[in-house]
């Protein structure tokens, strides 16, 4: 586990009264500067939402467990260091051509319309669908969390 997780994760538990250690510690994106970038988001309160493939969950590719209303999650940057915690507060499983547009708004990029939501997410899911020679179809199930910043550094 990444130090800088556990210290933060300890930090907040003990400043919340929490007494479980149920958490994950992850970074947005699939690259540091992604990671940097939709951190700053979260930070300043523009990104309260995140979005991924649930057929990743479905067939295990990831190893991740499907987002549950409740979980807490320490946020990496890109350099793999602790900044935040956030807790889930809804999850939405919808077809990608569902998304609307508040979903696009609470991710908090860009212009944050549907249309730059839709411009860079699709390029995203394909991109990790490709790893498992998987396609994307806009029928894809999506996983919407809506989640609040509990903690910052």
């Amino acid at each position: 586990m990444n130090q800088s997780a556990i210290e933060l994760w300890s930090r907040y538990k003990k400043e919340s009264d929490l007494t479980h250690d149920h958490y994950e510690a992850w970074a947005f994106g699939n690259s540091p500067e992604m990671a940097d970038e939709l951190l700053a988001h979260v930070l300043n309160g523009e990104k309260t939402g995140t979005s991924s493939l649930h057929m990743l969950y479905e067939l295990d590719l990831e190893e991740e467990k499907m987002p549950e209303v409740g979980n807490y999650s320490v946020l990496l940057d890109g350099k793999e260091q602790a900044q935040a915690v956030i807790c889930t507060k809804v999850v939405d499983i919808l077809p990608y051509s569902q998304i609307s547009e508040v979903h696009g708004y609470l991710e908090g990029e860009g212009d944050r319309s549907l249309n730059y939501w839709r411009h860079v997410h699709q390029p995203f899911f394909e991109q990790e669908l490709k790893k498992y020679d998987l396609t994307f179809s806009e029928d894809m199930l999506i996983v919407y969390e809506l989640f609040e910043v509990v903690f910052e550094k």
